[in-house]
């Protein structure tokens, strides 16, 4: 006996007609399952006040950086978060700068840092960064 969601995906599924079509409906399920996820589970912040906050990130990078799409870890433990970025296209894997952050000492109870969110970081190309970096600017004008 099929589930309820699987008849609801294969009577989707009958009306696709093209590639660009089954694109929209699997960039439609992953904003959905992002956002059950987000709102299912606080992990690692729940109760806590969380980076994204005590850092005063702008939207801009709160919408790029997996820390807020990953709540079951804490940031350090969160490969290629906006922090972990450099202008020269670090893989993201560096937390030496979390251990000076004043995130990682009110929360990391002074444990050592281990990345175990791997994949899921910001791409840390350099024309991306760069491009972060130009917006960050103009905002601030």
């Amino acid at each position: 006996m099929k589930s309820k969601v699987v008849g609801q995906v294969e009577e989707i599924l009958k009306g696709v007609t093209s590639p660009e079509e089954l694109i929209e409906i699997e960039r439609v399920i992953a904003e959905a399952r992002g956002a059950i996820l987000r709102e299912s589970s606080k992990g690692f912040w729940e109760g806590k006040r969380p980076c994204w906050e005590m850092s005063q990130c702008p939207e801009m990078i709160r919408s790029e950086c997996p820390a807020p799409k990953y709540q079951s870890f804490p940031c350090w433990a969160i490969e290629g978060t906006y922090c972990k970025l450099d202008d020269y296209g670090a893989s993201g894997l560096d937390s030496s700068i979390c251990e000076v952050c004043r995130v990682y000492k009110r929360w990391g109870e002074n444990k050592p840092i281990e990345i175990r969110q791997l994949g899921k970081g910001i791409d840390t190309s350099v024309r991306l960064v760069e491009e972060l970096a130009k917006e960050t600017r103009v905002q601030a004008k």
